[in-house]
C-alpha cells in the first residue's frame, strides 16, 4: 500500500488550508491599502463643519472646506480670530456665507487671548481640566503654539498652503496683532477688522523677519458709531496698532473704510481682499 502524499494539493485538507491562508493574506493587504487611504483623505466634506483637536497640541478648532475641495491641489487658508463673545461657530458661519465659491479653507481656532480675564466662563469652549491648567499657565503661549499646530494640521489633512491669511475682529485683534508682530513668517497677508489693540502677548518682542517688510496688512474700519463704544475704542486702538506696525518695519500697511457697514467682522470685505491677493 502506497503512503498517503501530503504535498502538492492532493490532500483536500492541506489544499483548503492553503487557500484560506491566501485569502487571509489578500484581505489583510486590502485592509492595509484602504486604511492607509483613509488616513490620507479627511472625512470632512466640502461645506461641512467639524470641531477638531490639533494633532500635536490640545487647542481645538473649527474647519470648513470650500466647494469642490479635493486632495489634488493646494488650497489657500484663512484663519479667523473671533471677538470677546467667543461665538466661534457663529462667526465661522458668517465667513462661510461670504466665501461663496472662493477656494478658501476657513479655520476658527478656539483661542482665549481674544478678550479679558473671564474667558473661561464662555460656554463655547470644550476643553478638559488638564487643558485649562495649561492655558492658565501660559495663555499667550498656548494660543500661538496652538495656532501653529492648527496650521500644520490643515496643511497635512486638507492640503492647505504653507502660509495662511489672517483676520480677526474687535477683541480678536489682541491675538491677531500679537501673532502678526511675533510670527510674520507664518502669515501670507492680514486683515484686522475693527480691532482692539493693547500690546498684549508681546513679551517675547517683535520679529525681525524680513518677511514683515512687504507683508500685506490691510486694516478695515467702519464709519458708523465712532463716537460711542465699541466703535470709538476699536478705531483709536487700530490706529495705534498701525503706528506700531510701521515703527517695527511693516511697510505695507494700509487702511480701508467699509462705508455704511455696521460694526462686525466685515467678512465680505476681508475675503474680497484675500481673494485679490490669492489670484
Amino acid at each position: 500500500m502506497k503512503p498517503l502524499r501530503t504535498g502538492g494539493g492532493r490532500n483536500p485538507s492541506v489544499r483548503a488550508s492553503r487557500i484560506s491562508a491566501r485569502y487571509d493574506c489578500i484581505v489583510f493587504r486590502l485592509l492595509i491599502h484602504f486604511t492607509a487611504g483613509a488616513l490620507l483623505v479627511p472625512a470632512l466634506v466640502s461645506g461641512a463643519q467639524e470641531l477638531k483637536t490639533a494633532g500635536s497640541h490640545p487647542i481645538q478648532y473649527y474647519v470648513s472646506l470650500p466647494k469642490g475641495w479635493n486632495g489634488e491641489r493646494i488650497w489657500p487658508v484663512v484663519i479667523i480670530i473671533e471677538a470677546a463673545e467667543r461665538e466661534f461657530l457663529k462667526t465661522l458661519n458668517v465667513f462661510e456665507k461670504a466665501r461663496g465659491d472662493r477656494p478658501f479653507i476657513l479655520v476658527t481656532p478656539l483661542v482665549t487671548t481674544n478678550g479679558g480675564a473671564n474667558y473661561r466662563q464662555a460656554e463655547t469652549y470644550h476643553y478638559s481640566q488638564e487643558t485649562w491648567t495649561k492655558i492658565q499657565g501660559n495663555r499667550c503661549g498656548f494660543d500661538f503654539d496652538g495656532i501653529a499646530a492648527v496650521a500644520t494640521d490643515v496643511r497635512k489633512l486638507y492640503h492647505g498652503e504653507p502660509r495662511y491669511f489672517l483676520t480677526g475682529w474687535e477683541a480678536g485683534g489682541h491675538t491677531v496683532w500679537a501673532l502678526l508682530f511675533g510670527h510674520p513668517e507664518e502669515v501670507r497677508a492680514a486683515a484686522p477688522a475693527v480691532t482692539n489693540y493693547a500690546g498684549r502677548c508681546l513679551e517675547a518682542g517683535f520679529s525681525n523677519s524680513p518677511v514683515r517688510v512687504n507683508l500685506p496688512v490691510r486694516v478695515f474700519q467702519v464709519d458708523t458709531d465712532r463716537e460711542k463704544a465699541p466703535g470709538r475704542y476699536v478705531y483709536t486702538q487700530s490706529q495705534e496698532a498701525m503706528k506700531t506696525a510701521r515703527e517695527h518695519g511693516f511697510k505695507n500697511v494700509t487702511e480701508r473704510v467699509a462705508a455704511g457697514k455696521p460694526h462686525g467682522p466685515l467678512a465680505d470685505e476681508v475675503l474680497e481682499y484675500f481673494g485679490e491677493l490669492a489670484r
